[in-house]
């Protein structure tokens, strides 16, 4: 007989669904799983807002996701889901990208990030090599990080345009309203190349930007996360990390571009080393830790 646990959310995205997402989801497939504003065992919170202040720290279990770039408080928590790499036995690292996988194979729901729903089979297989017309997308709003100064100065090459689809340097109507839309994955088709700079670099913290690129074939030109190649398969994409330079980013950009040998390359390789997905961002990984904890409950 499966055991009951009771949850409730706080803090988070507006489009969370509280008995379809990432976190019921991984924990009903062990668990009995009830949604319980009022008395939960486990609150989960994330980054957004300060409501979940209101929960006593004595009374329920406080369970920080943050796929922000923003390290875990445990003052004001038991333990945390983030980017960290790091041996605390409080954190487990999940990264963003790998909650948009569809790990439990659930089914369109308008009103619900669409990216989330990738088929993984579809992700591994790389059957499909999509025919490109655009050049170069780059699709953000937020006017902070490295993006700042290499966008300008790939426009500024005169190569060929970059269609920036977002607030920031928009020259085209916008492709999409948030950055995790099913419109921004899906305007990726028509482009070979998509910017994709995090917010800010740090150890571990890998956002969706990279995935949604390689959920399109659009190949990703990654900035953020330096150790992205423990995670990914750098022979797949063009990682700003391997050159630390944006002159030398650009002329490979532009290299693999008028090369149909290079782009056909690249766009064969596995998005993930040895094409398998890292073992600790499945979901059997990701339970067990969780039993640890629900265990005690």
């Amino acid at each position: 007989m499966k055991k009951t646990i009771r949850i409730t959310f706080s803090d988070f995205w507006g489009e969370l669904i509280p008995d379809d997402n990432y976190f019921y989801n991984l924990l009903h497939t062990k668990y009995n799983v009830i949604i319980d504003n009022n008395n939960p065992d486990i609150v989960f919170y994330t980054v957004y807002s300060n409501t979940h202040m209101l929960w006593d720290m004595n009374k329920v279990v406080k369970i920080l996701y943050t796929g922000e770039n923003v390290k875990p408080n445990y003052s004001e928590c038991h333990y945390s889901l983030s980017f960290e790499r790091n041996d605390d036995i409080r954190n487990y690292r999940l990264p963003l990208w790998a909650i948009v996988l569809n790990w439990f194979n659930r089914p369109y729901r308008e009103e619900r990030d669409q990216a989330y729903l990738h088929n993984i089979d579809l992700f591994l297989n790389k059957s499909d090599i999509y025919v490109k017309d655009k050049f170069c997308a780059f699709v953000a709003s937020n006017p902070i990080g490295k993006r700042m100064d290499f966008i300008p100065k790939l426009i500024n090459k005169n190569y060929k345009k970059i269609d920036c689809g977002g607030k920031l340097f928009n020259n085209i109507p916008h492709i999409c309203g948030r950055g995790d839309s099913i419109h921004k994955v899906d305007a990726l088709n028509s482009y070979k190349f998509n910017i994709a700079f995090e917010n800010a670099s740090n150890i571990g913290y890998c956002t969706e930007k990279i995935i949604h690129s390689m959920f399109r074939n659009s190949i990703p030109v990654y900035w953020g996360d330096s150790s992205v190649g423990i995670d990914f398969n750098t022979d797949s994409f063009i990682n700003w990390h391997d050159y630390n330079d944006d002159e030398s980013v650009i002329e490979r950009i532009i290299e693999i571009d008028s090369n149909k040998k290079l782009y056909k390359e690249m766009l064969h390789q596995p998005w993930f080393n040895d094409n398998k997905i890292p073992d600790f961002v499945k979901p059997e990984s990701v339970l067990t830790w969780f039993e640890k904890i629900i265990d005690n409950i």
